[in-house]
């Protein structure tokens, strides 16, 4: 069970991961499009497939390598309710590009990853809960409204894929019972397994 309920997660992750970023490029590209969209459209795509990788063929590197960059990305949202760094839907897209690999870490930690995607989501979400208390006022915003907007549309989609990796660490251990590879070689060399040393 925690193996499906891990896969059904990734699976998940992938597929809301990707029509996100499609959708924020399809408007980089209608405007301001060029070089500018192109740009935007490396900024996006290097780092998504790079920690992707890196969370399937290192799990342990993955790890504290994501753990730091949700971090960051929480010092950054804190900078951006001070300062307007940039014109764009800058909180909603670093969330989609590390959730993707945090998912793929999940297929070996899922607590951890179900962990990094709670705090993924509660980055943006603690970023429209402060706009709607400066905002709050009879003819101001409504948090439904400004969590139905491109910064709070991330939210709860994480926070749900946040819940199955967290209930796949609960309904079993959040990692194979054998890594891969030590399964592969107790086969090879007849440890396990129907085959036996001949």
């Amino acid at each position: 069970m925690s193996r499906i309920l891990r896969l059904v997660a990734l699976v998940l992750t992938a597929l809301f991961v990707v029509g996100g970023v499609l959708f924020a490029l399809g408007y980089a590209w209608d405007d301001p499009g060029g070089w500018t969209a192109l740009l935007l459209t490396l900024l996006i795509v290097v780092p998504l497939i790079a920690l992707t990788v890196l969370a399937a063929r290192s799990p342990g590197l993955a790890g504290a390598v994501l753990a730091a960059a949700v971090g960051l990305f929480a010092v950054w949202m804190v900078l951006t309710l001070f300062v307007d760094v940039a014109d764009v839907p800058d909180l909603p897209v670093i969330a989609l590009v590390l959730a993707l690999p945090v998912a793929v870490l999940g297929r070996r930690h899922a607590a951890r990853a179900g962990g990094l995607l709670l705090a993924l989501a509660a980055v943006p979400f603690v970023s429209v809960l402060v706009r709607w208390v400066g905002e709050r006022g009879p003819e101001g915003p409504g948090l439904a409204d400004l969590l139905g907007g491109s910064t709070g549309a991330v939210v709860v989609p994480l926070a749900v894929l946040a819940v199955l990796f967290l209930v796949a660490a609960a309904v079993g251990d959040g990692e194979p019972a054998v890594p891969e590879r030590t399964r592969h070689d107790r086969r090879r060399f007849g440890l396990g397994g129907r085959a036996g040393i001949t």
